[in-house]
């Protein structure tokens, strides 16, 4: 099975799904990361797509920019007590208007559960895929890894990167083309405005650090209504330069002519000897 096949057989098994990308965020990486989270909520999985480092206003031309989340959000509710092995009987819940009762039973000949022993806190995400964009190794991940490890080590990783010496942290890792990482997510799906932003912010608008396949990509995106979005330009550019004002050379003056030229001529012959 090749990567594309595995990525989409892995993805249509989640219901839950994590795209995270690194700290210090390039056009390349939120680009990518953001048109993942569109495509994956278009085809109706829950998602959650992070980076750990807060957005600047030059990612907002991005769609989804708003979406970005610093951490991973902890949805389970966890209390905690002291506990002795055997000193549980049973544990039981009950539920009283809006109010829900967790009950602990204690077991004849221990002592009795105190309320002032009990610790409340939460943990845990409904996580069960992670996708990590344009990330050499998990330490680029910053706070949302360190802060989660656990969650890393025990769900399955897909690794998009096109960095070369990318750690293949991954169960599936799809890295090292020396490309831009925009270029292998359209392999997958095509959100296009956004991977049509990124190739064109990664490259310096197709001037640097482009293939065959740059362009291939770029076409895909235009022809499935990608919009290339260009920063506001200032009036002056789309003006045409002033010229500065020539000389003007003023035709020769023409001389008046004698007074007398216009009367008759009268022309006398000469006295013949």
């Amino acid at each position: 099975m090749d990567d594309v096949s595995e990525i989409k057989t892995l993805i249509d098994q989640a219901k839950d799904i994590l795209i995270v990308t690194h700290i210090n965020p390039t056009y390349d990486s939120i680009g990518s990361a953001l048109s993942l989270y569109l495509g994956l909520k278009g085809i109706g999985k829950t998602v959650t797509v992070a980076c750990p480092t807060p957005m600047i206003v030059e990612y907002s031309s991005f769609v989804g920019a708003n979406k970005l989340q610093t951490t991973i959000a902890k949805k389970n509710f966890v209390i905690s007590l002291d506990y002795e092995d055997g000193s549980i009987e049973k544990v039981s819940y009950n539920i009283e208007g809006k109010k829900f009762n967790l009950i602990i039973e204690p077991r004849p000949g221990f002592e009795e559960f105190s309320e002032s022993k009990v610790m409340y806190s939460h943990a845990g995400t409904a996580v069960d895929t992670i996708i990590t964009v344009d990330t050499k190794h998990l330490g680029g991940l910053g706070t949302v890894y360190e802060e989660d490890k656990d969650l890393f080590a025990t769900h399955p990783i897909i690794n998009i990167d096109s960095h070369l010496d990318n750690a293949k942290y991954g169960k599936i890792n799809v890295v090292g083309t020396g490309g831009t990482t925009a270029e292998l997510i359209a392999r997958f799906l095509t959100i296009a405005t956004n991977i049509l932003q990124a190739l064109y912010k990664t490259t310096d608008s197709f001037q640097n650090h482009v293939t065959a396949q740059t362009f291939e990509v770029a076409a895909q995106c235009m022809k499935a209504g990608g919009k290339q979005i260009m920063p506001q330009q200032s009036i002056q550019e789309h003006i045409s330069p002033i010229s500065q004002p020539q000389e003007q050379i003023a035709p020769p003056k023409t001389q008046n002519p004698p007074e007398d030229w216009l009367k008759p001529k009268i022309y006398k012959s000469s006295n013949l000897v």
